[in-house]
């Protein structure tokens, strides 16, 4: 008798289980293919139009991160290469590739830094910002 008892707790148990993980998946938000890469100033990613224009000092750095959008707007997960013009320097934040370090080396204007993806069917997304380098004072 306490056996049966046992078994239809787990047995309970494991449908609810199954109903929760099955809704938390449902209700997850689908995302339509990559269309455009924002890039944001600091750390975390934000909303809005994001950093299109820059200005640093020689020397000076700026830490950026990378979102993926689709044509609505929903986050599309990327794991972006960064490149960057000679005047500038980038190196990707360790362990997280969506955010990077941008230094000014030497006098310049314009000079650009984008992330690039390439998504599954080969299609290549640039997000792209444009800035101005000044001498140190």
């Amino acid at each position: 008798m306490k056996t049966n008892k046992h078994i239809a707790l787990i047995l309970v148990s494991a449908a609810i289980l199954m109903f929760l993980s099955s809704m938390t998946a449902y209700s997850q938000e689908k995302h339509g293919p990559l269309t455009q890469i924002i890039i944001y100033k600091g750390e975390a990613a934000g909303t809005g139009v994001g950093l299109e224009v820059f200005k640093l000092t020689v020397g000076e750095e700026l830490t950026v991160t990378a979102k993926g959008v689709d044509s609505e707007g929903k986050d599309v997960p990327i794991w972006p290469t960064w490149k960057a013009d000679k005047e500038l320097s980038i190196q990707v934040a360790e362990g997280r590739s969506k955010t990077a370090i941008v230094k000014a080396l030497k006098e310049g204007a314009p000079v650009f830094f984008s992330a690039v993806y390439i998504t599954d069917d080969g299609k290549k997304v640039i997000g792209e910002a444009m800035g101005e380098i000044k001498p140190k004072k």
